[in-house]
């Protein structure tokens, strides 16, 4: 048995690290309404907590004590499900929250963006923000940890310098990778236990201009991968990079278990881009692909 959570604002506690972290109030109403969300995966016999009971009387002995299965974990969720009655000693110690904390930036990303041959960097200053926007010609700014599909920025929005020093007073540094026009958004979903990493399908999607998020493109897995494949100048890139993660993954975190979101696209080229950004959590993604 399992006790499933939605706490969308995973990303957002992540980058506050506090565990008295309070999501703006409309995320905090989006968790109310849609709480019942990982219903689509869960096995019948397993809770779906709604973010308010009490959880205490599921842990009343040590026998069938459900396994905490949470979209993401952060202090702000462990400091939560105390309070809601889960013993502490179930959840994640404060160190491997930090680990995940660190690994969740996406300075991590650029670590790995960087091996695969992708411009980007971490910019602690508003003149290295500069230096890469006259290096490149075009770039995309992020914030080192957001909500998903949030945090990003464009030079043709007239206010991104004050953004860029927003940024880097609240987190510290801010991401700049060289700007892609894009054919398809995509990614790929993996499962890790156990010190493995299990490719577990594709999820396409549409974003606006800007890289921000609107919906999943339906299909099965065969009708992705083919859509996908007639879109690529190299197909064959496609199951190269899929394998590079399945050995790669578990060198980055052996001691992580749970979903993985590599997001993806192709250029407007038509070249693969293996990695626009990593996520160590549950995605829409992963849910698309469980559903299938």
């Amino acid at each position: 048995m399992k006790l499933h959570i939605f706490n969308p604002e995973n990303d957002m506690a992540l980058a506050s690290g506090s565990p008295g972290y309070t999501p703006p109030a409309n995320i905090r109403a989006y968790r109310r309404r849609h709480w019942e969300l990982p219903r689509q995966w869960a096995a019948p016999e397993d809770i779906v907590w709604d973010g308010e009971c009490s959880l205490a009387h599921l842990f009343h002995n040590d026998k069938d004590v459900p396994e905490i299965c949470p979209w993401g974990w952060s202090p702000a969720l462990v400091h939560e499900l105390e309070l809601a009655g889960v013993p502490r000693h179930l959840m994640p110690d404060r160190e491997w929250l930090e680990k995940l904390r660190r690994l969740s930036g996406r300075g991590s990303t650029v670590a790995v963006q960087r091996v695969l041959g992708i411009d980007a960097t971490c910019c602690e200053s508003l003149d290295d923000v500069l230096s890469c926007l006259s290096q490149w010609g075009a770039i995309v700014m992020k914030s080192p940890w957001s909500s998903s599909g949030k945090g990003l920025m464009q030079t043709d929005n007239p206010n991104w310098q004050g953004w860029v020093r927003r940024i880097l007073r609240q987190q510290g540094s801010v991401v700049v990778e060289r700007l892609l026009r894009r054919r398809q958004d995509f990614a790929m979903e993996f499962w890790m236990m156990d010190g493995r990493a299990e490719y577990m399908g594709l999820n396409l999607f549409s974003t606006d201009a800007h890289g921000h998020f609107i919906e999943n493109i339906k299909g099965s897995e065969q009708e992705k991968e083919t859509m996908l494949l007639s879109q690529l100048d190299n197909p064959e890139s496609l199951d190269g990079i899929r394998q590079w993660f399945v050995e790669r993954l578990p060198l980055m975190a052996p001691w992580y278990s749970g979903p993985v979101g590599v997001d993806m696209l192709v250029t407007s080229g038509g070249r693969l881009h293996p990695c626009v950004e990593i996520n160590w959590r549950m995605t829409m993604g992963m849910v698309a692909v469980l559903g299938q």
